[in-house]
């Protein structure tokens, strides 16, 4: 699945706040930004915790992660999915339909 594909389908979702897709050194190829979070700064610390915990993963014997969710008491929902060559952070709103974002993301990075 074509990355441009991808962050169109997303887009459409309701819920949706922002994106950015990295790549495997960490540096934004693309952002799609709300002015409310800084997507450039919360993507790349997030990316930063994902390859940490990554690398936990591995050090007890299983294999890399593949994605991560969280939700801040506000409602504000993070998600990451990555693989070898990217990784694709978004967020939504509580009231999102985050299921559907997550079906696409893992079906995205798997295609890849």
């Amino acid at each position: 699945m074509k990355l441009e594909k991808v962050i169109n389908e997303i887009k459409g979702i309701s819920g949706y706040i922002g994106s950015t897709i990295l790549n495997k050194t960490g540096e934004i190829i693309y952002i799609d930004e709300d002015k409310t979070i800084d997507l450039a700064f919360s993507s790349s610390l997030f990316n930063d915790t994902f390859r940490t915990l990554t690398e936990a993963s591995l050090d007890i014997g299983l294999t890399d992660l593949i994605h991560l969710e969280a939700e801040t008491k506000e409602g504000e929902i993070f998600l990451i999915y990555a693989n070898q060559t990217n990784t694709i952070f978004a967020t939504f709103d509580s009231k999102g339909n985050v299921s559907l974002a997550k079906m696409i993301l893992s079906q995205a990075i798997k295609s890849k």
